[in-house]
């Protein structure tokens, strides 16, 4: 499906966009169209900040009124993104490096990511007290990681059927350019299968892979 991005370039607008604080109400009306008492309820945020939120995307130009409910006293009105598709163009930012621009929703994941994988990981822990901090030699590599169990803990362990669906690896891979490309198609190729399925548990994904920058920035 081809999509005509719509610009936003207005300073005000840009500010929401970059604001995270925004971005899940952003989302969901651009899905479709709310009250602001629904999103209140779908997004388990109270009255208030939703509201406050809601009126301030209407007047940047961002979600608009799309219909209004009639019913005794006030009507209730309906809001929706202004378009479904839209771009900020890195130099209407007021961020200095390109970094910035890529890690703007890295801080708020990797929180989320975190807590997700300590909550999932509680459930293998017997022993608070073996919960700890592994450094050790695997190959040529030194590989630095958290346990939640035993020094005898191996992550491969998490493979086994009976084991949650848990993956946080990382790490550093020597590879030749064509078998970096391999890979990158590959792991593109898996994660597409499961994109579209719709099964009852959401679950946090990262993927990544780098070539490594020397001799200072890019």
């Amino acid at each position: 499906m081809v999509r005509i991005f719509q610009p936003v370039t207005d300073p005000a607008a840009v500010k929401l966009l970059l604001d995270l604080t925004y971005l899940p109400v952003m989302e969901a009306l651009m899905r479709r169209d709310w009250t602001v008492s629904a999103l209140t309820v779908g997004l388990g945020w109270p009255l208030n900040a939703v509201h406050h939120r809601v009126r301030r995307l209407v007047a940047a130009g961002l979600v608009q009124e799309v219909r209004q409910e009639a019913r005794r006293g006030r009507p209730v009105r309906h809001y929706r993104a202004a378009a479904q598709a839209l771009v900020v163009p890195y130099h209407c930012t007021p961020l200095s490096r390109l970094e910035d621009l890529i890690g703007l929703h890295e801080h708020s994941f990797q929180e989320a990511f975190a807590r997700a994988v300590v909550q999932t990981g509680l459930t293998l822990v017997q022993d608070r007290q073996d919960i700890g901090l592994r450094l050790y030699v695997n190959g040529d590599e030194v590989v630095s990681d958290i346990t939640p169990g035993t020094d005898t803990f191996d992550w491969r362990d998490l493979l086994r059927p009976e084991a949650p669906a848990l993956l946080a690896n990382r790490g550093l891979l020597q590879l030749t350019r064509e078998d970096a490309k391999a890979l990158q198609t590959e792991l593109s190729d898996v994660l597409a299968r499961y994109l579209h399925k719709t099964g009852p548990d959401p679950y946090l994904y990262r993927l990544g892979l780098a070539p490594v920058v020397r001799g200072g920035e890019a």
